[in-house]
């Protein structure tokens, strides 16, 4: 991993702790090894299978990785509960659904569940609260500051919030990020906006690094995306007019709130496995959830750092595919 991936995703697990959630039956050596396996050799073992998106089923495009529909055929021929759970807030729950079917795997709008989902919830929070600015103290989070995807301010609009004009300042210092769309300009004026005090950071998608599709060549190529973004972000808002900086808040995996909604789609006493390829956001999230896990190798995680990885983190998946 890149030195900030590491910093971004450790901040995560002690944000986590903080928050009185065990994470500590991971790795160091007290866990035994994980080993490599096959779905089949799986599929008696769990009653439902959750999925990672991007990075383990599919990426940009109509791009499927290789064995993934199989996967996909396999347990819904098995009646196995299925859902994807994915970081993507690049749009509502129903086109993400849509957009995975586009690829041909068919999860209902209920059996798909993203970070951006989570967003009316933390709003509902958040307008409960009251705001103090440099333009005196305003409530509602009705507008904010938005780097991503166009289609991200679908996410946005369903949650009553207007994305502002990009050379604009929201009249509450907000900044949303969903994707790592920005610019020399765009970055400078969320800067300039998370200085102000009482500033926030609301982090759509936590995903540090992700997988491009994989070259003629067969390389996979990792790079930063909105977590790293937002942490650039973060750090930069610290200054003597925000000497603490901008209250952050991050949606999706690994935190405990999208694994309360994932538990709450799922049969009381259902044996889940989480099925992703990053460790930390699919494998620490799943020990936050209490689900065991599988590492698809090779794509977020480079087979030759696994074991610096995990050790570098402290989390270890059960199964390696």
């Amino acid at each position: 991993m890149e030195v900030l991936e590491t910093e971004i995703y450790l901040r995560y697990k002690q944000i986590i702790e903080s928050q009185g959630v065990e994470t500590s039956v991971l790795a160091g050596g007290e866990s035994p090894a994980p080993r490599y396996t096959h779905m089949e050799d799986l599929l008696d073992r769990y009653d439902a299978f959750c999925f990672d998106g991007y990075g383990t089923l599919y990426n940009r495009g109509s791009f499927v990785y290789d064995g993934a529909l199989d996967w996909y055929t396999m347990l819904r021929a098995a009646g196995k509960e299925m859902r994807l759970i994915t970081n993507a807030a690049s749009d509502v729950d129903s086109v993400l659904a849509a957009d995975a079917g586009k690829r041909g795997f068919a999860f209902s709008e209920a059996e798909t569940i993203s970070s951006g989902s989570l967003l009316k919830d933390l709003v509902a929070e958040l307008r409960g609260r009251t705001v103090e600015s440099c333009r005196g103290v305003r409530h509602g989070v009705r507008e904010v500051y938005y780097i991503g995807r166009e289609t991200g301010k679908h996410v946005l609009e369903d949650c009553g919030i207007k994305a502002v004009a990009p050379a604009v300042e929201p009249i509450e210092p907000i900044v949303a990020i969903s994707s790592a769309k920005d610019t020399p300009e765009t970055y400078e004026q969320a800067v300039k906006i998370l200085r102000r005090p009482g500033s926030m950071l609301l982090v759509l998608n936590s995903d540090a690094w992700a997988p491009k599709i994989p070259g003629d060549d067969g390389m996979t190529v990792r790079e930063p995306v909105s977590g790293a973004l937002s942490e650039r972000l973060r750090r930069d808002s610290v200054c003597e007019a925000n000497p603490a900086g901008c209250e952050t808040y991050y949606l999706g995996k690994p935190f405990p709130a999208i694994w309360e909604k994932v538990k709450r789609s799922l049969p009381e006493g259902s044996r889940v496995l989480m099925v992703g390829d990053t460790l930390g956001t699919d494998v620490l999230g799943a020990r936050v959830a209490g689900f065991d896990c599988a590492l698809v190798v090779g794509r977020n995680v480079p087979a030759d750092e696994l074991e610096a990885d995990e050790k570098a983190l402290g989390i270890r998946p059960d199964y390696y595919l």
